[in-house]
């Protein structure tokens, strides 16, 4: 079985970004609306537009991140004891 590849890593930041963001748009969504009304777009609209800001801004550096810390893990992998060299002790 092999590891994902560095795009199904990239979907899968973007989709765990976009979650937490929804979550977090709609938190303080909802914290705006209750603080200053929804103004002339109405509360699920001023709601909805802070879901979709930050599901777009928190899945866009999530997936970016995702592929960055997870570039250059094959260079960092230890080598198996089958594949490394004995040297006799000195």
């Amino acid at each position: 079985m092999s590891e994902p590849s560095m795009f199904q890593k990239f979907q899968m930041g973007a989709m765990m970004g976009g979650t937490v963001g929804m979550c977090l748009g709609l938190l303080l969504g909802t914290v705006q609306v209750i603080r200053f009304g929804g103004g002339n777009k109405g509360s699920l609209n001023t709601i909805a537009t802070y879901m979709g800001s930050s599901a777009a801004t928190f899945g866009f550096f999530m997936a970016v991140g995702s592929v960055i810390r997870t570039e250059g893990q094959e260079l960092l992998r230890a080598p198996m004891p089958s594949q490394m060299a004995r040297r006799p002790f000195p």
